[in-house]
């Protein structure tokens, strides 16, 4: 693969990947929270299954963020520069760790009463 296209494009997209990074780790670190904390202190069966939903939701965050990072490196790469890039990726991801987050949430609260 050969360097080609404009160095701010590169920088961009691994700005972009890094926003993917970021995002998955919050949402591993408040799956270990949840886990570790959820029921005041104590570690009970809800809070391991609600962090278990948040901490598998961001690494299927860093799996796409990673392939959607050396998919566009690969296009710049080859001089393609694809501007109308489909959403539809990036609004899956956000509907699933949404569904994730709501899921941990339902796990908590039926687990408390």
């Amino acid at each position: 693969m050969s360097d080609v296209g404009n160095p701010r494009d590169h920088l961009a997209n691994e700005r972009t990947h890094l926003a993917w990074v970021r995002t998955a780790l919050t949402v591993i670190v408040l799956g270990l929270a949840i886990a570790r904390f959820g029921d005041e202190g104590t570690v009970s069966l809800g809070s391991i299954l609600a962090g278990s939903v948040l901490l598998a939701a961001g690494t299927g965050v860093v799996a796409y963020g990673s392939w959607r990072y050396r998919s566009t490196a690969r296009e710049l790469a080859e001089g393609a520069f694809p501007t109308a890039r489909s959403t539809v990726g990036p609004i899956a991801a956000a509907a699933v760790l949404t569904g994730a987050v709501l899921v941990a949430l339902v796990v908590l609260l039926v687990a408390t009463v």
